[in-house]
């Protein structure tokens, strides 16, 4: 394996020392949920049409739910609608994502998903992490689970905070950016009309 140099972006890294990063899923598998407020704003920086890069996934209203109720950042996003919006693959990862440098779109116009991740907002208004930490990256590797080179890297939650360019403000303020768009979502049909029957 040719070595890759420690200033490549962590998410770069996890592809080579993982054997994939979050950015890539295997059949199946969804990838970031993404709020319209996140559509508009690629839409605006890439000029894509939004089919090249936004997938749907109809829940039935029981997994819409139980979607939100694991997740309580994402409570009201099926408020009118159970579709979920994500990203869309190719090649089995993000259509943003390039293995030797990670994501392709500025940090300003990243859905806010990609931002916050691998936080994950609790309950009472603070932060869990989104996945396990094995303790190092071989025992993450051998996990067969989907992993975060970062979050086996950090030394403590500050330095995964850094990792990723982030402060616990800047974390809070991504939160209240989810909350809001979330609910601004949540509250508008997109013209779809009302929920599934």
């Amino acid at each position: 394996m040719t070595p890759i140099p420690a200033a490549t972006s962590v998410c770069a890294r996890c592809s080579v020392h993982l054997g994939r990063s979050c950015c890539e899923a295997n059949d199946g598998e969804p990838l970031a949920t993404l709020t319209r407020a996140d559509v508009e704003r690629v839409q605006r920086a890439t000029h894509r049409a939004r089919d090249t890069f936004v997938e749907q996934e109809v829940f039935e209203e029981g997994q819409a739910r139980a979607y939100e109720a694991l997740r309580p950042g994402w409570r009201g996003y099926f408020r009118h609608v159970t579709v979920r919006l994500t990203l869309a693959r190719a090649g089995g990862a993000c259509v943003f994502f390039q293995r030797e440098r990670g994501c392709t779109l500025s940090p300003d116009v990243r859905p806010t998903a990609c931002l916050l991740y691998p936080f994950e907002p609790a309950e009472d208004g603070a932060w869990t992490l989104a996945v396990e930490r094995e303790g190092s990256v071989a025992l993450a590797l051998a996990s067969g689970q989907p992993r975060c080179l970062a979050v086996e890297e950090a030394d403590g939650r500050g330095a995964l905070l850094r990792m990723f360019g982030l402060t616990p403000e800047s974390l809070r303020d991504l939160g209240r950016r989810l909350r809001a768009e979330v609910q601004a979502h949540g509250a508008s049909d997109g013209g779809r009309g009302r929920r599934p029957a």
